[in-house]
Order: C-alpha cells, then structure tokens, then sequence
C-alpha cells in the first residue's frame, strides 16, 4: 500500500502567496490553490477531491505537479 499524497511544509510567504491567488477569477488557478492548501493542512487526497468535488486523479496531478516543480526550484537555489 503506498503512502499518502502530500505536499511538502509551506512556508509563510508561500501560505500567503497561495490563499492570495484563491482570490484569482481564474477557476484553474483557484483549483490548484485550494488543492494544495488542503494538502498542506494534512487532508488526504480522497478528503480533498469529495470537498472539492473533483477527481482523486485531479488533486493527485497538482500535488505531483506542485512537488515536480518545488524540487526544480529547489535545486536551483
């Protein structure tokens, strides 16, 4: 059995930076932004997808998507 789909601890700014982008009028932006807040609070991916009412498969590509992209950042730094 594999273990749960988390995001890795936000930092204050990107906690700020993120809850500012759910304002966006942007429904993707908005989508990813809840997604990955809820992640970051410990909600599992099923908690996430039936609150949002969306696929698992939708909150496990933008939590795959946000960890890619956090280790690319990462690196570079």
């Amino acid at each position: 059995m594999k273990a749960p789909l988390f995001v890795r601890a936000l930092s204050k700014l990107e906690t700020e930076a993120l809850k500012a982008s759910c304002r966006s009028r942007d429904a993707l932006t908005l989508r990813r932004c809840q997604i990955i807040l809820a992640s970051s609070k410990g909600q599992k991916v099923s908690q996430i997808a039936r609150s949002l009412h969306c696929s698992k498969q939708t909150v496990r590509n933008i939590i795959h998507a946000f960890v890619k992209k956090s280790k690319k950042l990462d690196y570079l730094s």
